[in-house]
């Protein structure tokens, strides 16, 4: 868990979360991760602007490497109680396409 005042310095950033998440309610919940940039926190979430495939850029073939992102439109929301880590997404050589 964090806490409001650990995930705001990263409003604006482009991060990595790791977290849990349940496959369907009532379920035992998963690590998993996330990325993209943090629009805003309040005291229950982190809204995430989440990385895409760029648009930009035709369709790759499977484990080609990826050099462009894009940012999804849609917001997701992620419970503060279930975040573990957040840090910075490694983006060394790839562009981001807004």
């Amino acid at each position: 868990m964090i806490y409001q005042s650990d995930a705001a310095p990263w409003i604006g950033k482009f991060v990595v979360l790791d977290w849990k998440t349940a496959p369907a309610e009532g379920l035992t919940k998963r690590p998993t991760n996330s990325g993209g940039r943090v629009l805003r926190v309040d005291h229950t979430y982190l809204y995430l602007q989440p990385f895409s495939l760029s648009p930009k850029l035709p369709s790759g073939l499977p484990g080609q490497a990826v050099s462009r992102l894009g940012l999804k439109i849609d917001e997701e929301l992620i419970p503060l109680v279930d975040i573990d880590t957040i840090y910075a997404a490694p983006l060394d050589g790839i562009s981001i396409d807004e």
